[in-house]
């Protein structure tokens, strides 16, 4: 049976301790800081200008970030007991992730990025990707290295780790209850159709609920919120803590005319291409930084 993952993922209040850009219709979320196990900045992400003005100074252009999930290549890497948890569910090829996180409307003033005080802060899904294949990369992934060189810029692949530590490539197409317009993983347009918080100037943790998800209408709930006081008609109030949360879908059609109208607002083809581009220039950089290192 196919699963849907919702998967937390870049700055939080604890990590980053802020949120990550809404600017329009674009979302762009903010890597984790991170001086393990990578060689990717927020300069080469393009960000640094962003991250300097909106955390005051807190986080330089030059910091390294966790770069993950890295939508440009279609890769996801998880380790320890969220991996673990992954395992226990028998989260497979087929499975869908929906990564989400806490975002806040951006404006420019006399040149500088600036949190809107029209947005008090929210959480929304901001990618996809759907399993194509699983990888055990172990303690140290080096091996993977020798036969994926492009990979450099995914820190999964990079120093060393807990013995579980794995990475998730994408499908090369979704295919999810028929869903098969799209790749298999990308990145979202902000829209009513992609935020999850039902009122974010009083809780953004309580989430809008479709009924094929809430255990009040019959739905199946998810993994981390088996307390039945945490759903309510028409909403769930999500947990402050976990990054994995599993949903194994019994009404498949309610759940596919959900996920359709979600990916009304996935990007096209033509801006995934675009991304790409700039992944290119990511490896590069990190391949020069490895050598160098190594001299």
């Amino acid at each position: 049976m196919t699963k849907i993952i919702f998967s937390r993922k870049g700055f939080d209040s604890s990590t980053g301790g802020m949120p990550s850009i809404k600017r329009g219709e674009n979302l762009i979320s903010f890597p984790i800081p991170s001086n393990k196990n990578t060689f990717t900045t927020y300069n080469h992400l393009g960000l640094g200008k962003d991250i300097k003005e909106l955390s005051n100074g807190k986080i330089s252009p030059t910091d390294t970030c966790h770069f993950d999930p890295n939508l440009n290549y279609g890769e996801f890497g998880q380790v320890g007991a969220a991996q673990t948890h992954l395992e226990n569910n028998d989260v497979n090829i087929g499975d869908l992730f929906l990564f989400w996180g806490w975002f806040r409307e951006t404006v420019t003033i006399d040149k500088k990025t600036v949190f809107s005080k029209e947005d008090p802060g929210h959480y929304r899904f901001f990618g996809w990707l759907e399993i194509g294949e699983i990888i055990n990369l172990g303690k140290d992934p080096s091996w993977y290295l020798k036969t994926k060189p492009n990979s450099m810029s995914h820190p999964h692949t990079i120093g060393h780790w807990k013995v579980n530590n794995t990475l998730y490539l994408a499908s090369e197409k979704l295919s999810v209850f028929g869903i098969d317009s799209y790749y298999g993983f990308g990145k979202f347009n902000a829209s009513d159709k992609t935020i999850l918080s039902l009122n974010p100037s009083i809780k953004k943790s309580i989430w809008k609920c479709p009924k094929w998800l809430n255990p009040v209408h019959g739905g199946c709930g998810m993994t981390y919120h088996k307390d039945k006081k945490r759903w309510e008609k028409d909403c769930v109030n999500v947990v402050g803590r976990g990054q994995e949360f599993i949903a194994e879908p019994k009404k498949i059609e309610d759940c596919k005319k959900w996920l359709k109208n979600i990916f009304k607002d996935a990007k096209t083809i033509e801006e995934v291409k675009e991304t790409k581009k700039l992944a290119e220039q990511i490896n590069k950089e990190a391949l020069r930084r490895v050598y160098l290192n190594k001299d």
